[in-house]
């Protein structure tokens, strides 16, 4: 994971086109908010800047959609993210379950399958 970084930066630290999962903060100490981009990292963060809310970020490259939803779930049971009011989803038709040992959501997709 790389940062933290000011998020008017984003066009400095975040130079490929890829997946990848972030975290936002509004002090630079604390995750605030978790999230994906499934397809453009520097999209989904700048569209992040411009609601204003958070003053930081930090993020990773992932090598496809279904692998950040499982960096996704792993950052949100290890920093608790204080606007993230629900569990992260699952990718659009995908039967996804958390990776995070434990978590009900995990337990839900498996019975389903």
């Amino acid at each position: 994971m790389s940062g933290p970084y000011n998020l008017k930066y984003i066009h400095l630290f975040v130079t490929e086109t890829s997946p990848g999962v972030y975290i936002l903060s509004r002090n630079g100490r604390m995750a605030d908010r978790v999230g994906r981009a499934e397809h453009n990292l520097t999209d989904d963060l700048q569209r992040e800047a411009a609601g204003g809310t958070y003053r930081y970020f930090w993020f990773e490259y992932t090598a496809s959609p279904a692998e950040g939803y499982g960096l996704e779930c792993t950052w949100y049971h290890r920093y608790h993210p204080t606007d993230n009011p629900e569990h992260p989803i699952a990718l659009m038709g995908a039967e996804g379950a958390c990776p995070v040992k434990g978590c009900q959501v995990a337990a839900v997709a498996h019975t389903r399958g």
